[in-house]
């Protein structure tokens, strides 16, 4: 398998047919069954572990065709092992179909990761064995999440969802289930998991394709101190575990540590990204601070209502559209407001005054962004639905975003009178 594999859109009526974290199968009515529905996961201890640094959650919903790539990301972050500072927890959902790599088991198992230099085999012991339960169900991800929490106390937690990403509109597949899990879906269920367990997840990753959009970020705004995303397609492989874990990352974290000094969530967040560099199944990820996203989203809001004040530009916006950078259909939107600030066209200037506005709130909200190739510049860390002819998939209307701005009217609006 290549490590950067050619992508295919998000098509909801098909199966993915490449091994890149994009793409999904259709939302199916939810399925009952949760770990507590399933089977007791009977690992309560009488002794409460001590609270640690960091907790790390990695939540694999491997049950689709990335299923060999997710067994392999956990071997590979079980080569740098839970430590007396950091618990590496996992949750892996194969399905009913799994490969035969690292003993070929069927359903769902947590792990608490201990070290092993074999990246090919799982080789800690499975803590629960949950059957077969629906990855993309918030439930699910809720009581992953308390577990986690509970049985691994920590200072500061990180979520990492892993498995196909489709932009805003979700990720997480669950083939055995035929479902999906929404953007708003995921906001539920970590929302879900901090009311129950009153602690608050500092950072959210997406080791998924296409997640480091404006309408996630803003729909998790509440759910996390920062997020961690790509907005282009990732490969296969994913994340570089071994490096973002045990190389710059885990030393800072290291040596911090032992020097007594605290590590903040913002620090991390930066080198998740930073160490992500060279990689190439990653060509793009970016840190976003997340409490920064209200500003931005109120930026956003005025430029949409500039735009539909607009209708003599409405032809040269439309072009601007079209010429921004993008990722399966999904726009830069700092790029989109380059555009529009230096085209000479456009002599509104209450036009090119939004667009700097919005590109000032999308440069405090990204605290760290990498895009390393050629074919990615225009990149800057976050993408937006800009479309010239209204939203063609269902869901967006439900998500925070659309409800909190008029972006979607302006994108309609836009689409209007395409002679002109």
């Amino acid at each position: 398998m290549s490590n950067m594999i050619g992508s295919v859109g998000f098509n909801p009526a098909s199966y993915p047919v490449a091994e890149t974290r994009t793409e999904a199968m259709p939302k199916a009515e939810r399925q009952p069954e949760t770990a507590s529905d399933s089977v007791s996961i009977g690992c309560d201890r009488a002794e409460a572990m001590p609270k640690k640094k960091w907790t790390v959650l990695l939540y694999s919903a491997a049950d689709n065709n990335l299923e060999t790539s997710l067994v392999k990301d956990v071997a590979e972050l079980e080569s740098v092992g839970s430590s007396d500072q950091m618990n590496l927890v996992v949750q892996l959902d194969r399905g009913k179909n799994p490969s035969s790599i690292s003993g070929g088991w069927k359903g769902c198992k947590r792990f608490y990761l201990n070290q092993d230099n074999d990246k090919n085999k799982i080789n800690s012991p499975a803590l629960a064995d949950l059957g077969n339960v629906n990855m993309s169900d918030p439930k699910v991800l809720s009581d992953f999440i308390q577990w986690g929490m509970k049985e691994y106390p920590a200072e500061n937690y990180i979520l990492i969802m892993s498995d196909h990403g489709a932009g805003w509109p979700g990720a997480l597949q669950d083939v055995s289930h035929n479902d999906f899990a929404s953007t708003p879906a995921l906001r539920e269920g970590i929302e879900d998991a901090e009311k129950k367990t009153g602690q608050k997840i500092n950072i959210i990753g997406f080791d998924a394709c296409l997640m480091a959009s404006t309408e996630v970020a803003y729909e998790l705004a509440e759910a996390g101190d920062y997020m961690v995303a790509s907005q282009n397609v990732e490969g296969g492989d994913g994340w570089p575990y071994s490096k973002i874990f045990s190389g710059d990352t885990a030393k800072a974290l290291k040596g911090a540590l032992e020097q007594k000094f605290d590590v903040s969530p913002e620090e991390v967040a930066k080198k998740m990204v930073n160490d992500s560099y060279g990689f190439p199944s990653i060509t793009t990820l970016a840190a976003m601070d997340l409490s920064k996203m209200k500003d931005l989203a109120a930026a956003t809001d005025r430029m949409a209502e500039v735009i539909m004040q607009s209708p003599h530009d409405r032809g040269t916006l439309r072009s601007m559209a079209a010429k921004t950078k993008s990722w399966e259909g999904f726009r830069d939107q700092y790029d989109f407001a380059d555009k529009i600030i230096a085209n000479p066209k456009i002599n509104n200037p209450e036009l090119k005054e939004a667009a700097k506005a919005m590109q000032k709130a999308l440069s405090e909200v990204i605290i760290a962004e990498q895009h390393e190739i050629d074919e990615e510049d225009g990149a800057h860390g976050l993408s937006l639905e800009i479309s010239t002819g209204g939203v063609k998939q269902e869901g967006y209307a439900d998500l925070k975003f659309a409800k909190d701005t008029r972006w979607d009217e302006a994108m309609k609006w836009l689409g209007k009178n395409k002679n002109k």
